[in-house]
């Protein structure tokens, strides 16, 4: 039963971001590949439903590539926010100066589409274990630390019920913040999970880590 605790805490870690793998971005930068690149523009230059299986699970990899690039970002700003108080706008500013870029925009692709994609190739093992891993979902045969262990149902309950508390906070921050019309909701769903996540680890010494 443990993997479920798991599954529990991670989702109050991250619930600010309930739709993380459409949230995670490529990283631009000098160093990115040109075989990528050159991929990316080759299927830019496809029709949706010629897209091959081998160039979904390809743009699957370049997700959790760049989730793994966020969650170092998510970090680092976590870490800020609990050494120091930020404003809605501030924090959001932060995110927006080391977002990178929509592996979805990089490939060309819609939402609508890549869920046709996945639809399509749902069936395929490395596709679903793509998916899997993208969605941060526990195997039920991992090993849970120490610290997961000793967290009980009714802790787990309370975090939910706080990380609820502070979203709605955070509602009425960004609906009062200047200029939020130019926002980019991306960034500011980026920007909520850091700092519920930051709210959370202050409170109860839990990280989604």
């Amino acid at each position: 039963m443990e993997w479920k605790k798991v599954a529990l805490m991670a989702g109050a870690a991250a619930g600010s971001a309930a739709v993380l793998w459409y949230l995670l971005k490529e990283e631009k930068s000098a160093g990115r590949s040109s075989s990528s690149a050159s991929d990316a523009k080759s299927i830019k230059k496809q029709g949706v439903e010629e897209i091959t299986k081998e160039e979904v699970r390809q743009i699957l990899q370049d997700i959790i590539k760049s989730q793994d690039q966020m969650k170092g970002y998510i970090k680092e700003l976590t870490q800020e926010l609990l050494s120091k108080s930020l404003s809605f706008d501030d924090t959001y500013q932060k995110v927006r100066k080391v977002q990178p870029q929509d592996p979805l925009e990089q490939y060309g692709l819609s939402m609508m589409e890549f869920d046709r994609l996945l639809d399509k190739h749902q069936h395929d093992p490395d596709v679903r274990e793509a998916i899997a891993k993208i969605m941060g979902a526990p195997s039920p045969s991992s090993v849970a630390s120490e610290k997961v262990q000793s967290i009980s149902v009714r802790k787990v309950i309370d975090v939910h019920n706080f990380m609820l508390q502070e979203l709605e906070k955070l509602v009425d921050d960004y609906q009062k913040a200047p200029g939020r019309e130019g926002y980019d909701m991306k960034t500011v769903t980026i920007a909520a999970q850091a700092i519920v996540g930051s709210q959370i680890e202050a409170k109860f010494g839990i990280t989604s880590e």
